[in-house]
């Protein structure tokens, strides 16, 4: 059985660091109770899609051989940050200061791609209005 190493884009939380494509078991335990939980049956995999709310994040998952993964974090306010310090208010030059200038653009949406995660930034008048983790997974692109 293959087990899925943590590589990509991190993001940090009270201590926990979160991956996508890995197991969600042990981040969604080390966070404790979510705000708000909710799941659906999966429109690509055989099982439940979950997203657990958190204080400033979301995270949902796909479920893959008997286990869930992380397949999205999505930053819902400015009350987090990406470990480089990028949070939803910043500027598109702080993004690019941070992570450089190996993006692709379209329409205002910013995506770096590092290993098998995407990190997607959303910007309006210069101003980034959204942070999104993402997997990328065979079959799924």
């Amino acid at each position: 059985k293959e087990e899925t190493v943590a590589s990509g884009y991190a993001f940090e939380y009270n201590g926990v660091t979160m991956y996508v494509n890995t197991d969600a078991e042990p981040v969604v335990n080390a966070l404790g109770e979510p705000l708000n939980y909710f799941e659906a049956e999966s429109c690509a995999f055989k099982g439940l899609d979950k997203t657990y709310t958190y204080s400033g994040f979301e995270i949902t998952t796909y479920p893959l051989n008997g286990k869930d993964y992380i397949s999205s974090i999505y930053l819902t306010d400015d009350s987090v940050s990406t470990p480089e310090g990028i949070y939803i208010g910043s500027t598109v030059d702080d993004m690019i200061a941070a992570y450089g200038n190996d993006y692709t653009e379209s329409s205002g949406s910013y995506t770096y791609i590092k290993d098998n995660s995407k990190l997607q930034f959303i910007a309006s008048d210069n101003e980034i209005i959204s942070i999104t983790y993402l997997a990328i997974v065979d079959g799924l692109e």
